[in-house]
């Protein structure tokens, strides 16, 4: 039993070679920023581990809408900031996988992100 645990575990994927996180404060903007991302690496060839959705984190606070007299008027705001992960696998650093990923990750940066402004 303990020869098993001292062994490493071999992924079925290969090895991850980049970690794509996305963060925004529109969902559907961020969906389809996920979808793009998908679609894209689909059409290169590399393989990944989908959308995998992490915690929202919501941000809150109070204003009082009178300084003097009415301190039970408040407005209360919230943002919530919505976080996707894609995970990139590849068959190791020194792959083919791993310069598609490279070039991936250029074309990222400069063509998918900024058509989703939001993202």
């Amino acid at each position: 039993f303990s020869s098993l645990l001292a062994r490493p575990m071999v992924r079925a994927r290969g090895q991850r070679l980049a970690s794509i996180q996305l963060k925004g404060w529109i969902k559907q903007v961020i969906e389809a920023a996920c979808d793009d991302v998908q679609k894209s690496t689909t059409s290169i060839g590399l393989r990944t581990s989908g959308t995998v959705r992490l915690p929202t984190e919501r941000e809150r606070w109070s204003v009082l809408r009178s300084p003097f007299v009415h301190k039970g008027a408040i407005d209360q705001y919230a943002r919530l900031t919505y976080n996707r992960l894609i995970e990139i696998y590849g068959e190791g650093t020194q792959s083919h996988d791993a310069t598609k990923t490279v070039h991936f990750l250029r074309y990222l940066e400069h063509t998918i992100l900024p058509a989703h402004a939001g993202a």
